[in-house]
């Protein structure tokens, strides 16, 4: 009858003079320690819970759905580029006064001639896009824009369908705005720049 013998291998890893795991080893106190504290915190913060009305809820999708369109999108980004830039250019003090007039005047010239087509060619693309993605409507174009194939899945998936529209009528207006770019922006920032700048000439010679 054999005899069993069980062999007892020391191991040293990560043990300290105290015999307890080492408080800055892989597996040590340290780390537990941090993790207790960080716990601790999380749960000292106390919980709640927003409740929303169903009109509130419904007023957020609204307010969604507007800044969502191309146009609204537009307009958002030229009122937060005529605050902005403008101060930048004119507060620029490494360069002389009559320069920092005349860029920030073009910079205002450029950020509404850009809106203003922007807003008129993306709302223009927009609106014909969404009468050619009329899923009710009755006229012989008014689906022409969606493939046959998902206009089941557009009628049973109205976000489906306004993201297509967004989409279609941002790529459109881009397109669009490769020729409008040269044919009515830079003509009308010339022509504002000039005005702004005789005007602050003006306003120079009499001050």
């Amino acid at each position: 009858m054999g005899r069993s013998v069980m062999y007892i291998q020391p191991n040293y890893n990560n043990i300290s003079m105290n015999g307890s795991p080492s408080a800055f080893g892989k597996n040590g106190g340290w780390k537990n320690f941090k993790n207790r504290i960080k716990q601790s915190i999380i749960d000292a913060i106390p919980q709640s819970t927003f409740k929303d009305g169903t009109k509130r809820v419904e007023n957020w999708k609204k307010v969604d759905e507007i800044m969502s369109r191309p146009a609204e999108n537009r307009l958002i980004m030229g009122a937060t580029a005529i605050i902005t830039q403008p101060t930048i250019d004119y507060y620029n003090y490494r360069v002389d006064k009559e320069t920092r007039t005349v860029s920030r005047n073009r910079t205002i010239a450029k950020i509404i001639a850009g809106t203003c087509v922007g807003i008129l060619v993306r709302g223009s693309c927009y609106n014909l896009v969404s009468k050619m993605t009329n899923l009710e409507g009755k006229s012989k174009f008014s689906k022409s824009l969606i493939p046959k194939k998902y206009i089941s899945e557009a009628t049973a998936n109205p976000k489906l369908l306004k993201n297509y529209r967004t989409a279609l009528s941002t790529g459109a207006a881009i397109l669009a705005m490769c020729v409008t770019n040269f044919v009515l922006d830079a003509p009308l920032t010339v022509f504002l720049t000039n005005k702004f700048n005789a005007k602050c000439g003006k306003e120079t010679k009499n001050a």
